[in-house]
């Protein structure tokens, strides 16, 4: 977790009300539906959801990236200092998301290019945004890997991404996206097919780093125990909207949405031996087929009849600042209290 930083610091990053949809033959798929969050320099939103809850698709629609169509923003705003990001024209965002927002990718092995060296494509955004030479940028990249820490770094940056490990890799993922020092850095599942231990040496390398720079930090994850060492704001998503926002000691402490109090419970404990791990029944919606009501009431268990009817408002205000969807909101943080 990060220092923290007054609340009445401007906002770097503002996502309002996004909503993204895909064409699909099976139908259009609403992958994003009203997700609103900001980040402000030196703070950490965790965005946290099982697979297909639309943290992925919410990120690349902030960058850019998205392929449209089939994808499009059907509404809402993304706003960088006040800049909506949104009504630029393509050049003018490449240049907004190239230096001032960067993302770190999952899939290190997939998003580096296999025939260039790790030095060629560091330099690579040097050269063509800040105008450096061969010889400065050369200079630069060994500096990014010094940062990120991977030993031996004048020798590695002539070598080629297969030579690297998954964690060394995703280590250059990290210095590519920190190359033109970004104010917002969006982290992708940055751990995901690493081991704890590296998984712990990236997350404290990102902590350091955005420290160091008071950036403002997206991780998204679906790792509720990385969420707890790292975050200080949580937005919780399912089924493409975020069905509870809060700060990580409240959503830790007392969660307002019965899905994220069965997110908390999946975690494993060292203090509870035997028995098998706590699981939530059933499996996220078909996004083609979202049900009435409440999205989660077929596997929530505390639903009512409400909940299978009636959708809850997006955003039920609770103490201290925090939202949460749910008819029952209240009392479910009222319950976690005990």
């Amino acid at each position: 977790m990060t220092d923290q930083v007054p609340a009445t610091t401007t906002p770097l990053l503002e996502v309002e009300d996004l909503a993204v949809e895909f064409t699909t033959p099976d139908g259009v798929v609403r992958a994003v539906d009203g997700l609103s969050y900001s980040v402000t320099p030196g703070r950490t939103m965790a965005i946290v959801g099982e697979s297909g809850s639309g943290k992925s698709v919410s990120s690349l629609a902030v960058m850019g990236l998205l392929q449209m169509p089939p994808a499009r923003i059907v509404r809402g705003s993304i706003r960088f200092k006040g800049e909506d990001l949104l009504g630029l024209g393509p050049a003018r965002h490449r240049a907004v998301c190239g230096e001032h927002v960067a993302m770190v990718f999952q899939d290190a092995l997939a998003s580096l290019n296999p025939v260039h060296t790790v030095g060629w494509q560091l330099t690579e955004a040097l050269r063509a945004r800040r105008g450096l030479s061969r010889r400065d940028a050369g200079k630069q990249a060994v500096e990014l890997l010094d940062l990120v820490q991977v030993p031996h770094a004048t020798q590695r940056v002539k070598e080629y991404p297969h030579q690297f490990s998954g964690g060394m890799r995703q280590r250059v993922m990290i210095a590519m996206a920190l190359a033109l020092d970004p104010e917002v850095l969006i982290a992708d599942e940055p751990t995901t097919a690493l081991d704890v231990t590296v998984q712990a040496q990236i997350m404290r390398l990102l902590g350091e780093i955005q420290a160091e720079r008071q950036m403002g930090l997206v991780l998204i994850t679906h790792d509720m125990g990385v969420v707890a060492n790292v975050a200080d704001d949580v937005t919780v998503m399912y089924a493409g909207r975020a069905v509870e926002q809060a700060s990580v000691f409240d959503v830790y402490a007392a969660p307002a949405h019965p899905y994220t109090r069965a997110l908390l419970r999946s975690i494993p404990r060292l203090d509870q031996k035997g028995g098998g791990l706590a699981v939530i029944p059933g499996r996220p919606p078909d996004p083609t087929s979202v049900p009435d009501g409440c999205p989660f009431h077929p596997r929530c268990e505390r639903a009512e009849d409400i909940c299978r009817v009636d959708p809850p408002p997006p955003s039920i205000p609770l103490p201290y600042d925090r939202t949460a969807a749910c008819h029952f909101a209240e009392e479910v943080m009222n319950d976690a209290r005990g």
